[in-house]
Parts: structure tokens; C-alpha cells; sequence
């Protein structure tokens, strides 16, 4: 009976020091990934845990932020605030400071840009719609800081809801559009914003933030917004 010949071993389809070093690489290149993971920190969340940890130690939050930051929080890689959003948001803050302004602005980040609300008496008389001047160093500071990085600017007039009827505004509606022009007018006459990138709306009292049952709620209402598209 014929022996049965044994399978000669197959040669290794590479060095073993080559698989070792595979491995080692993609250990390091996870390692790497890792830290960089680690180094992208979203500045709000860091500021609330700061702010938890002042409360726990009982230290008082500062509550008279003349800019209100809302909505900064987005998973999405691409809609995360960078630091030099911050950054320029916290120097107008502080100027705004300076001038003795209080909860008469809020800065809201929307993932494709960001929008500025100023309140009515910031910006105009009762009833009229001719800019007022303690208003241009605020939207000097808003049109420098946030302009270069926008493709578009949009400035929307809002009112609240108690009718206007005057020879000039018939209605809201022609308020609200002429205070948004104003506004345009201003931010590429003075700030020196390209008129190409600049529109005007007006809204009149069609689209509130909060229900107009309150004098505080028709003040709050009574707004420009100035969204600043930078996506």
C-alpha cells in the first residue's frame, strides 16, 4: 500500500513581523483619532458644566448677559460653533455691556448662520421707523463681526399685534418693511456691507415669538432680526 504523502506546510503570505506591525499601526492610528476626539471640545457644554460646578460650589451665574446665547448645541460635526463665533460674540457682548444695554438683544445659532434679534426701542421711536443713533455702534459691531463669513443677510421687521393707522404706515405690515429697509440701508451706507448680499422683509405682526397677551409679550414681538446665512 502506497504511503500517503504529507501536505507540505504553506509558506506565510507575509513576514509575521508585517502582521505585528499592522497591528501596531492601527492601534496608534486609533490612539490618534482618540485624542483628536478628546481636543474637539463644543464650548458650550463646557460652559455648562462650568456653570453646574459654580452652582454646587455656590457661586452665582451671571444672569445679566446683555446677548443671549440660545440653541448653540448641535451633534452634527459641521454645525458645532466654532471658537471664533465665540469669540467675536463675546466681544460684542461686552461692549454691549459697556453701554449699559441689558436684555435687548439675543444671538441664536441656527446650524446654517446666525440671527440677531434687537428689540424695538433699541433700534426706534414708538411708531416710527427711522434708525436711532445709540443703535449704530451695536450693528456696527454685529456687521463687522459677523459679515465676512456670511453669503447672505437678511433683515426681517416683526411688530406685535395692536394696530398702527397713520397717512405714512397704513398698517404693521408697511412698519415692520420699512424698519427692515432702514436697517439695510444703514448696514451697506455706513457698515459698508455689499448690497448684493443684503434683503429686506417685513413680517408686521404675522409671525411672533410669543402670544401677544401681555405687554411683555407684545414687547418682546415688537423685534428686527438680522439673520447673518453663512451655509
Amino acid at each position: 500500500m502506497a504511503k500517503k504523502e504529507k501536505p507540505e506546510a504553506e509558506e506565510p503570505s507575509a513576514p509575521f513581523w508585517l502582521v505585528t506591525f499592522s497591528d501596531m499601526v492601527t492601534l496608534l492610528m486609533v490612539f490618534f483619532i482618540l485624542i483628536l476626539s478628546f481636543s474637539t471640545i463644543q464650548l458650550e457644554k463646557f460652559r455648562g458644566a462650568m456653570s453646574s460646578m459654580k452652582g454646587a460650589l455656590g457661586v452665582m451665574p451671571e444672569n445679566n448677559s446683555t446677548f443671549k446665547i440660545i440653541n448653540p448645541n448641535y451633534e452634527d460635526e459641521d454645525t458645532v460653533i466654532k471658537q471664533e463665533v465665540w469669540e467675536k460674540i463675546e466681544q460684542i457682548e461686552s461692549m454691549a455691556k459697556e453701554m449699559g444695554l441689558e436684555n435687548m438683544v439675543e444671538i441664536e445659532y441656527t446650524g446654517t448662520g446666525v440671527i440677531v434679534r434687537m428689540g424695538d426701542n433699541l433700534l426706534f421711536d414708538s411708531g416710527k421707523a427711522f434708525v436711532k443713533k445709540q443703535a449704530y455702534p451695536i450693528l456696527d459691531a454685529v456687521a463687522k463681526a459677523f459679515n465676512p463669513e456670511s453669503k447672505e443677510i437678511y433683515v426681517e421687521g416683526h411688530t406685535d399685534n395692536v394696530p398702527i393707522r397713520s397717512s405714512r404706515f397704513p398698517s404693521n405690515w408697511e412698519l415692520s418693511a420699512m424698519r427692515a429697509l432702514n436697517v439695510v440701508r444703514y448696514l451697506n451706507s455706513v457698515s459698508k456691507i455689499d448690497a448684493a448680499k443684503l434683503a429686506a422683509v417685513g413680517h408686521g405682526e404675522h409671525r411672533p415669538l410669543v402670544p401677544n397677551n401681555t405687554p411683555a409679550n407684545r414687547a418682546k414681538n415688537r423685534r428686527v432680526e438680522l439673520y447673518f446665512k453663512m451655509k
